[in-house]
């Protein structure tokens, strides 16, 4: 077995650092927020009336929602519930970033 990859219980490989997502407990979806529901949203599966997990990927630009995320201490049983801090690199350009170390980025377009 490769030492780099945990097997969890829901059969997903997990890289070591990382855990079951807290958002979407590893199935990659969430349900839509009330509020949201007149919008239409990136990621909306309306078959399962759920979008792509915003915690897990499904915030970043391909919508890839993963199922787990990065821990923030070593001990942490489940991954981190990012709170992500955005900065601004460029014209349209931001990158966000969250205490555990995670980030991922945006460029609009100009």
């Amino acid at each position: 077995m490769n030492d780099s990859v945990v097997i969890s219980s829901s059969g997903r490989d997990i890289p070591q650092g990382y855990a079951i997502c807290p958002c979407c407990h590893g199935s990659t979806r969430i349900p839509v927020p009330e509020n949201l529901r007149q919008y239409n949203l990136a990621g909306y599966d309306k078959t399962t009336d759920t979008l792509a997990c915003d915690n897990c990927g499904g915030q970043t630009m391909n919508l890839k929602a993963l199922g787990y995320t990065k821990k923030r201490n070593p001990e942490d049983t489940e991954g981190c519930k990012h709170e992500y801090v955005g900065r601004n690199a460029g014209n349209c350009y931001t990158i966000y970033t969250c205490k555990c170390g995670s980030s991922y980025d945006i460029d609009s377009g100009d």
